[in-house]
């Protein structure tokens, strides 16, 4: 700003500090009496809060990737630490209760005693191997893999849904070193 001429910093300044008191959204619309509220401009884009997928039973694409990354970052985080408290609460209370984190512990100490780090693959977008589906007994399953090499992490994992959350079921992962391949 050195190089402009005083006057005009000084109107730069003015213009900056009045924006400093500016909301920093805009709404749009009117609302409605008894209806939803009106839609928002953010700086950055426009927010949808959790719009409305296109099969209600399943979640959109986008929400998938992140459960499923995030059910595998909680495995892996467990593992790498040896608490599996976090991966317990994030279990179907009923599932919750027959795997409790001592059971956990057990089941997963391969992992664990091999040193198994699978954040580095998580990087990657997983392929599933179906589509995700509603089983029989209402669950959401995703089975898949992460295509890289030289590991390759295979996944088969499903959710209960209790009320508006979906509840982490099955956690079944494998990871194949390159020469098993």
């Amino acid at each position: 700003m050195r190089f402009l001429p005083a006057p005009m910093r000084l109107i730069l300044a003015a213009a900056f500090a009045a924006t400093l008191g500016a909301p920093l959204h805009a709404q749009v619309g009117t609302p409605q009496p008894g209806g939803p509220p009106p839609n928002r401009l953010y700086p950055g884009g426009e927010v949808n809060m959790n719009p409305a997928p296109l099969d209600a039973r399943l979640p959109r694409d986008d929400i998938l990737e992140v459960m499923i990354k995030s059910a595998l970052m909680a495995f892996n985080d467990a593992n790498l630490t040896g608490n599996y408290a976090v991966l317990n609460a994030r279990l179907h209370p009923v599932f919750r209760e027959q795997a409790p984190p001592q059971r956990l512990a057990s089941t997963f100490a391969a992992f664990r005693t091999n040193k198994v780090d699978i954040a580095p693959l998580l990087v990657h977008r997983h392929v599933l191997i179906a589509p995700p589906a509603i089983d029989g007994e209402g669950h959401l399953v995703a089975k898949g893999e992460f295509e890289t090499q030289p590991w390759h992490v295979v996944f088969d994992l499903a959710w209960r849904r209790e009320g508006d959350r979906w509840w982490l079921w099955r956690l079944n992962v494998r990871v194949k070193p390159p020469e098993q391949q």
